[in-house]
């Protein structure tokens, strides 16, 4: 049956697929680069605009992330900001700064939001260092 939850969750994860498919296009280095990704960030201001309507209807449907950048947009820019480099660092391999970067996020934020990114982020570089210990 449907439900403004279950919209809600197919919302996300189409924000998510579009995301995903703005960082292929951009390490592709086609020509149509930039034309791809006007459509694209098109497409998210769409997909905000259904979700916005949708928080009118039930607030409490409001992620964390929402609520806090309502809250403080520079603050939640600077978590943002601290988040991308962890997640660049882990992706350039560079472990230390990573954990350093994710652990600064984790004691730095008060919402779910950015301590969930903290958390998986630091699960998944621990579970790096295992596997290269064993």
């Amino acid at each position: 049956m449907a439900s403004l939850e279950h919209l809600d969750l197919l919302l996300g994860q189409a924000l998510e697929c579009v995301d995903e498919a703005a960082h292929e296009v951009r390490e592709l280095g086609i020509p149509e680069r930039e034309e791809f990704l006007r459509y694209i960030g098109s497409v998210v201001g769409q997909l905000w605009g259904v979700r916005e309507i949708l928080y009118k209807i039930k607030p409490e449907l409001k992620r964390d992330f929402v609520k806090e950048i309502e809250q403080n947009k520079t603050r939640w820019e600077e978590l943002h900001e601290i988040a991308l480099k962890a997640g660049t660092a882990e992706g350039n391999g560079k472990i230390n700064d990573a954990m350093n970067l994710f652990n600064e996020l984790l004691t730095t934020s008060r919402f779910g939001y950015f301590r969930l990114i903290a958390e998986a982020g630091l699960y998944r570089l621990s579970k790096m260092q295992e596997r290269k210990s064993n």
